[in-house]
């Protein structure tokens, strides 16, 4: 069991009990881990469990930071072993782990125009390459957001599975691993469903027209539909950022 000092393991809960923010400071906490040789090259990190009782939070936090830290490619998974520090340039990590700490807006801002380029991408290699599968998940995905949207329950998640669902339909394994980083961050922020019906109704209805093109094979068109339906809606998507 590796030793870490007891200042190097508090976080600032009461500044935001979000995990948001949480997830943050204990990525930082890990990367002055490695840094500070508490944590070297080949050694494993204390488990997701034991992270989180270290740090006296929920999992949540911890497992998103975990995601993280393995796709830049700090850490990596060994089943039955836990998360094990890989052999890196740690001025990397640094510059990597930066990039977690900007303004939270600018973040959002950022993180939406990466996903427009993706996103749009992927949609037009989906209507190319995708199959009966890539089809159904789709299909599940934006079933089950009309059903939450019927219900009036959030249907944010139930959204960004359809968004994963078609990037996958691509298959592009960078386009999926990147997507896949961005969508744990937007879950990471504080975001709730847009409360406007008509707005919903549009996002539901803006879907049903991009999977019909992916289905129908039309490339043009669904990369078009997708562009337009990132950039239609506040904040590029059905989601906003709530503040405070």
């Amino acid at each position: 069991m590796i030793s870490i000092p007891e200042e190097s393991r508090k976080l600032n809960k009461l500044s935001d009990q979000n995990s948001g923010v949480l997830y943050i400071q204990v990525l930082e906490k890990i990367r002055l881990w490695i840094l500070n040789g508490y944590v070297k090259e080949g050694e494993y990190l204390p488990s997701e469990r034991e992270l989180a009782a270290l740090f006296d939070v929920s999992r949540m936090p911890v497992t998103q930071a975990l995601k993280i830290l393995e796709f830049l490619g700090v850490v990596c998974f060994v089943r039955g072993k836990g998360f094990c520090v890989k052999n890196i340039d740690l001025h990397h990590i640094i510059n990597c782990i930066g990039f977690m700490v900007l303004p939270a807006q600018n973040s959002i801002n950022d993180i939406q125009e990466v996903r427009e380029s993706i996103e749009v991408q992927a949609a037009t290699l989906a209507a190319l390459r995708r199959t009966d599968e890539d089809l159904a998940e789709a299909e599940g995905a934006l079933a089950e957001m009309e059903a939450r949207c019927a219900r009036g329950d959030n249907v944010a998640e139930a959204s960004l599975r359809f968004h994963g669902a078609l990037v996958r339909a691509s298959h592009n394994d960078v386009l999926v691993k990147v997507n896949d980083f961005l969508l744990e961050l937007l879950r990471s922020t504080r975001l709730e469903t847009l409360r406007d019906k008509a707005q919903l109704d549009l996002a539901i209805a803006q879907h049903r027209g991009i999977l019909k093109a992916v289905t129908e094979r039309n490339s043009e068109k669904a990369g078009t539909l997708m562009r337009e339906h990132l950039r239609v809606l506040p904040t590029h998507h059905e989601i906003m950022v709530v503040n405070g």
